[in-house]
């Protein structure tokens, strides 16, 4: 009996050591509020020529913090783009993050997560430095829908 039960826990321990497989899921950062003493800025405030759809530029990739890319999980945009931006302002010590583009309907890409990239999805993604107009682009037309560049100041 000593021997079945010590068989059982030593099964019982190695089984529950197996690694699994992790689904892919979400793991940025945290929606922190923003706090009234931060300054929120549009990167077009000063201009009217902002266009309805916009995508960063490739000049913009090298100062890229984090971007995440998923299936929008309410119709309410505005809810959606605060809380990229109040994601942006948790990021690592609140300090990190100066700028965020919030956008539905943005190509994903290739390798992320190890996708084949391509496919819309809505887009979070997070700047070392204040955004402005030069690092924006028209977006091929039905991408980059609802689009949304804020900079923050604390």
């Amino acid at each position: 009996m000593l021997l079945s039960t010590a068989v059982f826990a030593a099964f019982a321990t190695l089984t529950s050591a197996l690694p699994t497989s992790l689904k892919a899921r979400a793991g940025g950062p945290a929606i922190k509020p923003i706090p009234a003493s931060c300054t929120v800025a549009d990167p077009f405030a000063q201009t009217t020529s902002a266009p309805s759809n916009f995508l960063p530029a490739p000049s913009a990739k090298s100062v890229e913090l984090y971007a995440a890319y998923y299936p929008s999980f309410t119709t309410n945009t505005t809810k959606m783009a605060e809380q990229c931006l109040q994601q942006c302002y948790s990021y690592g010590n609140s300090t990190e993050c100066k700028g965020a583009f919030w956008a539905e309907n943005v190509a994903v890409p290739k390798g992320y997560y190890g996708s084949p990239g391509g496919q819309l999805e809505t887009a979070c993604v997070m700047y070392t430095r204040p955004l402005t107009e030069a690092d924006f682009e028209a977006a091929p037309k039905g991408q980059g829908t609802s689009a949304t560049a804020r900079n923050i100041a604390c």
